[in-house]
């Protein structure tokens, strides 16, 4: 393999991702062709086939088919990511017009004019992709607010009762690969590519994590993402107790929860576990007293994701 040549390809595929990802002109029809799985695909195969003459076609075609192979689980997230790219960097269908930190927020004299602010008109709401949906998602003005709780599920329900954009988010059964996504791109430190603030950053996750643990949001989940969901989940527990920053009990029982909230509807022999009071007001509320039950339900979901795997 010569390695000039793969450097010219990278840089091509370089060049190209940067027309989907940033710039402006580049127009719907062109993105969904580059953004295509056989391109992507194609662009990402070449970096793996030399120029030399001796090489045989039907070499290039094995290689061919294990590159695609490996490369089918990245392109079908890069393609699900490329939207949310897109919304966070282009002109939007609609955004909040006022944040915290700016000077028309600080004139608002009442909770319920801030309330009002950042609520998003139901014509705009009706007509959301769910890649848009997400975007705003993310960057809700307001995503800390049910720390202000008794319970994390508490604030999420306040919040849900005030915004219409949790109304609505919670009644697609459409948003879940997007917002899949968005989680396995988010890092201990931030977002790994996506172009969002990482500021408060532990709350962020905290936040994705609790969106992704409603039940109605779990339901609407396939199969094939209830298994990407809580594989996520079980690495963001790893990583979380291998970083300080987030090396406190409460923490972890973010991603706890999606795994548990996950068993509770996939996985028969959770059924023991979760009849226990503890474990059930823990799915309710967020909340976990007996720490014993955290290893009983990464034990569960180990076994869980094995079992699922084997019969991929």
């Amino acid at each position: 393999m010569r390695l000039g040549n793969n450097k010219k390809r990278f840089v091509s595929l370089c060049i190209v991702v940067k027309l989907v990802f940033e710039d402006r002109k580049v127009t719907t029809t062109r993105r969904l062709f580059l953004g295509s799985p056989c391109f992507i695909q194609k662009l990402f195969v070449s970096l793996s086939v030399s120029n030399d003459k001796k090489f045989e076609k039907t070499n290039f075609k094995q290689k061919s088919k294990k590159m695609k192979t490996k490369l089918t689980t990245f392109t079908t997230a890069l393609l699900v990511l490329a939207p949310l790219f897109a919304m966070a960097q282009e002109k939007k269908l609609w955004d909040f017009p006022v944040r915290p930190g700016m000077e028309e927020w600080n004139l608002l004299r009442t909770e319920q004019e801030r309330v009002a602010a950042i609520q998003i008109p139901e014509d705009i709401l009706a007509k959301l992709t769910p890649e848009e949906l997400i975007h705003l998602c993310l960057t809700f003005p307001s995503f800390g607010l049910f720390t202000a709780f008794n319970t994390p599920q508490e604030g999420f329900s306040v919040m849900t009762n005030r915004y219409n954009i949790f109304q609505h988010l919670l009644s697609r059964n459409d948003v879940g690969a997007p917002l899949i996504q968005a989680y396995k791109d988010a890092g201990m430190t931030g977002f790994r590519t996506l172009p969002y603030s990482n500021e408060f950053w532990n709350l962020k996750l905290y936040y994705i994590e609790l969106l992704l643990s409603q039940r109605e949001i779990l339901l609407s989940l396939t199969s094939e993402e209830k298994l990407e969901l809580i594989t996520e989940a079980r690495l963001k527990f790893d990583e979380k107790i291998n970083d300080e920053n987030f090396l406190s009990y409460p923490g972890i029982l973010f991603s706890v929860r999606i795994m548990a909230g996950t068993l509770s509807i996939e996985h028969s022999e959770f059924t023991t576990l979760q009849s226990r009071q503890t474990t059930a007001r823990f799915i309710e509320t967020g909340v976990l007293d007996d720490t014993t039950v955290v290893d009983e339900i990464i034990s569960i979901t180990d076994s869980h994701i094995n079992a699922k795997k084997r019969t991929q």
